[in-house]
């Protein structure tokens, strides 16, 4: 018999576990990256002695209690 036959009622319902998985770690990393950028913009600008605006300020705010 074909291989694939064999495997695929196994491999289907391990697909469809996986997807939303990858989606949620997904977009966990996608939160850390833009929530690092932000970090690295704050440092930037007081390196540089420049003010921080508030609505990056309350980003930062927004981000971490979410």
């Amino acid at each position: 018999m074909n291989s694939l036959t064999d495997v695929s009622p196994v491999l289907i319902p391990i697909i469809a576990l996986l997807v939303p998985i990858v989606a949620i770690i997904s977009s966990a990393i996608l939160k850390i990256m833009r929530l690092q950028l932000l970090h690295e913009t704050v440092r930037q600008l007081s390196a540089n002695g420049q003010p921080i605006p508030s609505e990056l300020i309350n980003k930062l705010v927004d981000t971490k209690s979410n």
